[in-house]
């Protein structure tokens, strides 16, 4: 498929720290558009909640059945190594399927407004994906919450050294259900 243009199976946009741009797949480049107060509030009390510090936001909205995205790993180079994510679902429950590479897969729904948090490593050793579906859904919107080298550093909040911000330790609260991968943890609902 080289050289054809493929359309993105959903809409997306970012917002984050000024300079944080994002390029995808090596062919996707985003520029963010700055932090709106709801999703700097958001952002807040995921980076209280999981001890991680992230610059950039991706939603994604998945408004069918149809929309989906791949397997892969969020593992763009912008991220440092060995990134964190956090994800929070909005809307309609979608599955979410994570996988070692070139493992089997492990299936669960993402509900509204579960978080889901992907530790340091996970994008190294697993592959996860939004699978198409058959069944009837509603829209879903995906908040993927990212760490980032780059951009200007923001003056309020709680900004750390870069090192810190890519690899701190996984919280002890938000560690992983028995029956998921260990880089992985989801909590069902968070106070949005």
């Amino acid at each position: 498929m080289v050289g054809k243009i493929i359309p993105v199976p959903r809409l997306e946009c970012i917002y984050g720290d000024k300079g944080c741009d994002y390029l995808y797949s090596k062919s996707v480049f985003l520029k963010p558009l700055p932090w709106t107060e709801p999703l700097a509030q958001l952002r807040d009390k995921i980076t209280a909640a999981t001890g991680y510090n992230f610059r950039i936001v991706i939603g994604n909205q998945y408004r069918s059945s149809q929309d989906s995205i791949g397997w892969h790993s969020d593992n763009e180079p912008s991220m440092g190594i060995n990134p964190a994510i956090a994800s929070v679902s909005l809307g309609a429950a979608r599955k979410f399927q994570i996988k070692p590479i070139a493992g089997k897969p492990t299936d669960f729904w993402l509900e509204h407004g579960s978080l889901l948090v992907m530790h340091p490593g996970c994008q190294s050793t697993h592959l996860h994906q939004v699978p198409k579906t058959n069944k009837v859904v509603s829209t879903r919107i995906n908040l993927t919450f990212r760490p980032h080298t780059g951009g200007e550093k923001r003056t309020r909040g709680t900004e750390q050294g870069a090192r810190e911000r890519i690899f701190p330790p996984a919280p002890c609260s938000l560690l992983p259900a028995p029956s998921l991968p260990p880089c992985v943890y989801v909590e069902k609902q968070i106070a949005l």
